[in-house]
């Protein structure tokens, strides 16, 4: 006699096609590639390389949400002498430029005392969202083809390896400002917040850790200013993006431009709606050499079931249900 005993076996109902019910049920690296697939199914560019032109251009469904303008050498040769700077701040941000080498989570989940056990789908909500955004910046440095410090300056003498790929956007800046995006749609989800303090001052606090991620790479000496600029556009684009696909409410996806010029990067020039009061030539986002935004019509980005699940699960643990 068989242990299991006789007859038929008890028949489950079958799981239901495609829904995010299924999700919970899955390894986190599953979800991880359909994240990634679903994304990336719904993202297209195109390159413009007229003369005086050249240019990477992000879309969603066709409409163009991000053009990233390619510098011209010159503008790289002027920001080398603005990198020379930044060597005298290796001595105590080489703690932190050596544990930023991969994706910086734990900087971001420090200010929000975010921990494993209590935020897990929080982490994926943010490593998610770092993997997307990488994958749309190496796109923008395979295109726009741009040499790195240590090939153009020989003082800039980098603390660290040069990594393989292009240098503008940089990624570190873009990862980093995608994930300070989409926390500040999920602090203003939740608020009024019960368990946290001012959502305001949480929102520049990480934002300034962004910043501080994006110029550790030039204080390493491995991307210019504009690297920054360019990447904090980029990231700040997928964020939004991020935050439709999860249903978020009131979020925009701006169509917006970045043509450079050679300026130092500071996230107060970059958001100054984070910072009134800022020096009046920093005051306006919109003038050349900014992130400009483009005149039209927000980007529309349809809600997608996987990242809707992700973001409530998120949500249940910022509001500690």
């Amino acid at each position: 006699m068989h242990a299991a005993g006789k007859g038929p076996a008890e028949t489950p109902a079958s799981l239901k096609m495609s829904s995010p019910a299924n999700l919970m049920g899955f390894e986190g690296w599953v979800r991880a590639s359909l994240y990634l697939s679903e994304f990336l199914r719904q993202l297209d560019w195109r390159t413009d390389t007229r003369s005086g032109a050249e240019a990477v251009s992000f879309s969603w469904r066709k409409p163009t949400f991000l053009s990233l303008h390619r510098p011209p050498m010159a503008l790289f040769l002027e920001q080398v002498a603005l990198m020379r700077d930044y060597m005298d701040l290796r001595g105590e941000r080489s703690a932190e430029i050596l544990t930023q080498l991969g994706y910086p989570i734990d900087y971001f989940a420090m200010i929000l005392g975010l921990n494993s056990a209590r935020n897990r789908f929080t982490f994926e909500l943010i490593a998610a969202t770092q993997v997307l955004t990488s994958h749309v910046a190496m796109i923008a440095k395979h295109h726009l083809a741009c040499r790195r410090p240590d090939r153009l300056g020989t003082t800039v003498m980098p603390m660290i390896s040069t990594p393989g790929h292009a240098t503008f956007p940089s990624a570190h800046a873009a990862e980093a400002f995608a994930v300070a995006t989409v926390i500040e749609g999920l602090l203003k989800a939740v608020k009024p917040l019960h368990h946290y303090p001012s959502t305001e001052k949480l929102v520049r606090l990480v934002f300034k850790q962004a910043e501080r991620v994006a110029v550790n790479r030039t204080v390493a000496g491995v991307h210019f200013p504009i690297d920054s600029w360019a990447g904090a556009a980029l990231g700040e684009a997928v964020g939004q993006i991020v935050l439709a696909l999860c249903g978020a409410k009131s979020v925009k996806v701006t169509p917006r431009s970045y043509a450079a010029r050679n300026i130092d990067f500071a996230v107060s020039a970059f958001r100054p709606d984070l910072w009134p009061g800022i020096p009046a030539e920093h005051a306006d986002p919109n003038v050349t050499g900014f992130c400009r935004e483009v005149d039209g019509h927000a980007v529309p980005v349809r809600r997608s079931s996987l990242f809707d699940w992700l973001w409530e699960k998120s949500l249940d643990e910022f509001r500690l249900s």
